[in-house]
């Protein structure tokens, strides 16, 4: 017999992104996080070199997520490369 106990608290604070898209255009780069449910982020510059830094809390690192380098295009002309990773246990960031 397995007895399972799991907080509503708990489940309602995590969630899951499940698609990230990017479109390059000759003026900008729109980049989309969906999710099942409303995201709280944010989101900040760095520079030398330049940066753009999003931090998405209440969700844990997972496939789609990891992903997002391999969507970005050669011909890119505002971002060059992406990373993503588990900031915090609570925060995931992406880096463009």
């Amino acid at each position: 017999m397995w007895l399972l106990s799991v907080s509503q608290v708990g489940l309602a604070a995590v969630s899951q992104v499940v698609a990230v898209r990017i479109w390059p255009a000759s003026s900008y780069t729109r980049v989309t996080v969906e999710s099942n449910r409303l995201l709280k982020y944010k989101q900040f510059a760095l520079s030398n070199p330049e940066r753009v830094v999003v931090d998405i809390e209440g969700v844990n690192l997972n496939s789609v997520l990891k992903g997002i380098g391999a969507q970005i295009r050669a011909d890119d002309p505002y971002i060059k490369s992406a990373r993503v990773g588990q900031f915090d246990p609570q925060t995931v960031r992406m880096v463009f």
